[in-house]
Order: C-alpha cells, then structure tokens, then sequence
C-alpha cells in the first residue's frame, strides 16, 4: 500500500485531510471503493463527489470546496499528476508480481539480439536474430518481433503485435502477383507504445520508423516505408499505407484511411471515420470520406440540409 503522503510527495502537491491514509490502489470517482484514490477530470463528474467512496481525491484548487470532510491532494494539473500516479501503482504491481527484468523462459530469443536493462518480455514472445531492444521496455505476452528490428527504451508493445513482416508489396508479370521481399528495417525510438494486434511492416529497401513518444493503439496498420515523427497519437483501426510521412504531433481518428506516398504536416487533425486520398498542409484539421478542411465540410453539409428541406 502507498500512502497519501507519498502520493502528494510525488505530485508536488497540497494534501488536505488525513496524510496517514494508505492506499491500496486506484479507482473512477463515479465507482470509487474504500482505501482507494481518484481524481476529479473536469465539472461534468462533480456530482460524483458527495457519492464517491473513494478514500483520496486528486483535484485543482477550485474543487476543494465540494470536497469538504473527504481527504484530498491540491494540484495544478490533476490529469498529468493522476498519469504520474498510474505508473507508480502499475510499476508496483510488476513488482510485486515478481516480473520486472525478466525474460520469460517461455519467449523465443534469436541470435545476437541486444536486450537493455530492466526490460521485460512475457511469455509467447518472439524476437528475432539481430534485433535490440532498448531499457525499460516490455513486451506483453506472444509479441512477434521479426529480425534486424531496432525498439528504444521506456516502449511498451501490448499484447498481439507484428513488427517487422514484409510489407504488401507486389509485381505483376503475366497477369500473376510476385511479392517483392523486403530487406528494410522497422526503427522504433524512445516512449512508444503500441497497442495490441497491430501490426508496423518492415521497409522494402528503406527503414519503416517511428520516432520518439508515439502513441499507437490497437489494430492499426502501419506498412512499408511510412515514417511517423515525434508524438503523433494514432487511434484504433487506422489503416496508413506504405510511404505517407506524418510529422510532429499528428493526431488521427479512429478508422481512418491514409493512402501511400502522402505527406501529413505537423499539428495536424484527422478526424475518426475519415478517408485521406491527398497530402494535408500543416495545422490542418480534416474530416469526412474523402477528408476536407473540417469547417468547409461542416459548412456543405449545412447547406445540403437547407436545400433538402426547402424541398420538401
């Protein structure tokens, strides 16, 4: 157990209440147990407050008010602090589970592979000849690392994911596909996490990279050659195809379609459900099949509305 001390040392904040409180773990102020710590996300989850059996409260200055009579920890930034509390409960329960910097005599490790310190690789894990990984990394059970595969430090590869298989590449010759093999690399940088079952195909001549603190989440498909720069967010069942660049702080909806050899400026914002068949200009945020500028779109749809039911 830690206690509310501790947690209010680690956040740099101010505790109210009773400092003694230990904690057993972490919970949402709408279901909150005994012996437990929550946080307030925004106004919309004040009505919890008064209900919420939740023993310690991570909040900002304005909440303190609702709180009173209840144990609480004044931060400036109750999101970030709560992230910061996350990984300390997660990192002690690998702790205690007895996992931290293993390699599970279970996983299948080739030859001449680099493997940092404190990295973790659960059972069912493939890892392939010639590839690194760097520290402080794990690697959830059956993650198929193929070979000459490069992973940074502090990355975390959920359960289910490819990284390395040959790319969708193909020649026709008398009406009969050929695939082309593929001799690249996948070059994975620092703070990465991706999600499970997704799967990021090796380059054909040049490396697929991903760069420092991307987020990847489940079922994506990233193919040959695409590059993703520093902390771009792909969220779940997007498809982007072999050679498209998206660069720094890219975000991507949901079930999203990029086609190849497009160029996604920096700071960018694809909404989910969208289709993106050309390159899009840097602070852009687009949506729809096939992906526009979100405002002109918005403005076509409300113009369509107007002239539907002028004829009715």
């Amino acid at each position: 157990m830690i206690s509310a001390l501790e947690i209010a040392n680690l956040v740099n904040g101010k505790i109210i209440g009773d400092s003694s409180l230990k904690l057993k773990g972490v919970c949402s102020i709408e279901k909150g147990k005994r012996d437990y710590l929550t946080y307030l996300k925004n106004s919309s989850y004040e009505k919890y407050i008064k209900s919420s059996k939740a023993s310690l409260f991570i909040v900002d200055s304005k909440y303190s008010t609702f709180l009173a009579n209840k144990t609480f920890i004044i931060v400036n930034q109750p999101g970030l602090s709560f992230i910061k509390i996350l990984k300390l409960f997660k990192d002690k329960l690998l702790i205690q589970s007895k996992i931290n910097s293993k390699i599970s005599n279970k996983a299948s490790i080739g030859e001449n592979v680099s493997i940092g310190k404190n990295t973790i690789i659960h059972a069912g894990c493939f890892v392939g000849d010639n590839s690194k990984i760097g520290a402080n990394t794990v690697l959830f059970p059956n993650v198929v690392i193929y070979n000459n595969i490069e992973i940074g430090d502090d990355c975390v590869i959920d359960s289910g994911c490819v990284i390395g298989s040959d790319g969708f590449g193909l020649i026709e010759h008398d009406k009969i596909n050929f695939n082309i093999p593929h001799i690249g690399k996948v070059l994975i940088g620092n703070n990465v996490t991706i999600g499970s079952n997704t799967c990021i195909d090796r380059g054909t001549i040049d490396d697929t990279i991903i760069k420092n603190n991307v987020k990847i989440d489940n079922l994506v498909q990233i193919a040959h050659n695409v590059v993703i720069h520093d902390n771009c967010v792909i969220a779940g069942q997007v498809g982007i195809a072999g050679s498209t660049t998206l660069y720094e702080n890219v975000k991507v909806g949901g079930r999203t379609g990029i086609i190849d050899h497009l160029s996604i400026g920096e700071n960018s914002i694809i909404a989910g459900n969208s289709f993106v068949w050309k390159s899009i200009d840097r602070n852009s945020f687009v949506s729809g099949d096939p992906a526009e500028d979100h405002k002109t779109r918005l403005k076509k749809i409300a113009a369509l509305n107007k002239l539907s039911s002028k004829n009715k």
